[in-house]
Formats: C-alpha cells, sequence, structure tokens
C-alpha cells in the first residue's frame, strides 16, 4: 500500500506499507489500522485513493476501498477518487506515460524522492511503485482543489 502525506503541496511524509499474505478480514482490518493510524498522526482533512478499474479489481479489494472511505467519512475526511488514467492524462507531458515514467516524474518533482527512484530502477519487481503512485495522487488532487480556490 502507498501512501503520502501532503500539507500543501509539500510533501511530509512517503512510504510503503507491506500487506503479505492472502486477503483476509484481518489484512482488510490492518490495512484500516495503519490509515487510521496515518489520518489521526498527520490530522489530515482530504483523502485521495486510486480509483480501482473494474476489470483489475476484486471482491477484496472493492471490500477494503469501501471500509477506506467509510474510516474516512466518520473521521471527517473529504476523499477524492482518480483512476491511473487520470493520473497519467494530467502528468504526461506530450507522450504516453507508465508507471514508472509517473514515478520518473514524481521523483524530479520531489528530489526527497531520489534515493527510491534510484532503487526502484535497479530491480526487477516494482516494489516502491505504489508509493510513487500515492505522491502522484496526492499532487494531483491538491493541484486540482487549488485551482478551484
Amino acid at each position: 500500500m502507498g501512501i503520502a502525506v501532503f500539507y500543501g503541496s509539500e510533501l511530509r511524509d512517503w512510504q510503503v506499507k507491506d500487506m503479505e499474505g492472502r486477503w483476509s478480514k484481518e489484512k482488510i482490518a490492518k490495512a484500516i489500522r495503519i490509515l487510521s493510524s496515518l489520518i489521526e498522526r498527520h490530522t489530515a482533512h482530504i483523502l485521495a485513493i486510486k480509483k480501482l478499474h473494474p476489470s483489475r479489481s476484486s471482491t477484496n479489494l472493492d471490500l477494503l476501498v469501501s471500509r477506506i472511505k467509510g474510516v474516512s467519512k466518520r473521521k471527517g475526511l473529504r476523499v477524492y477518487e482518480y483512476s491511473i488514467d487520470q493520473i497519467k492524462e494530467y502528468f504526461q507531458l506530450n507522450h504516453k506515460i507508465n508507471k514508472r515514467e509517473i514515478a520518473r516524474i514524481m521523483a524530479s518533482e520531489y528530489p526527497l524522492l531520489a534515493q527510491e527512484w534510484d532503487r526502484e530502477q535497479s530491480i526487477m519487481n516494482p516494489y516502491y511503485i505504489s508509493m510513487f503512485e500515492a505522491v502522484a495522487l496526492g499532487l494531483l488532487c491538491f493541484r486540482q482543489l487549488d485551482r478551484h480556490r
């Protein structure tokens, strides 16, 4: 699970939380505990999440997203959902981009992510991609909300 915490456009926290193992009620509960802890620690007001693509989703992922939305609303957060296609469309320069290109763009926007970007390039199986997606979601959400003020 990729996580990024912003104060305005400033990236304050970024991480990957491993959710290993088969889907279960315990795994979903663990994800909700992690999220609740982050919301409280950072006194969050807004949550941006990735909108699941129907063909790449599952009953368990749908349940997790539903629980995340429920917890967020109970804690008074506004929830915004963006698809991976919306992220790609927003950040593309003049060409189609993939998830690794999104990661590169986020590392250029936030030089603090350079270490994770360097590691990501040197491994075969993506590890930090979900974190870079979370950063892109947060930045997209901030910029769209800021534009509407």
